[in-house]
């Protein structure tokens, strides 16, 4: 039971994480590995490195508004 409880959230996570990335414009095949083999303890590292691909197409001292 524990087993297929582990597999199913893991699942949810590889999927969550494949949509975040595909809507961030991020690499999606490898965040959804990650999400299935990490889970939400990946969700720090997935923003950050979202933030940092803003910064690097717009620059740092560029004000963005997200609606």
């Amino acid at each position: 039971m524990f087993l297929l409880l582990i597999t199913v959230l893991g699942m949810v996570f590889s999927v969550f994480f494949y949509c975040q990335a595909v809507s961030s414009g991020l690499g999606a095949k490898r965040w959804a590995m990650a999400g299935l083999m990490f889970g939400p303890f990946i969700w720090p590292m997935f923003c950050m490195n979202k933030r940092l691909k803003t910064y690097q197409r717009f620059g740092f001292d560029c004000l963005l508004f997200s609606a």
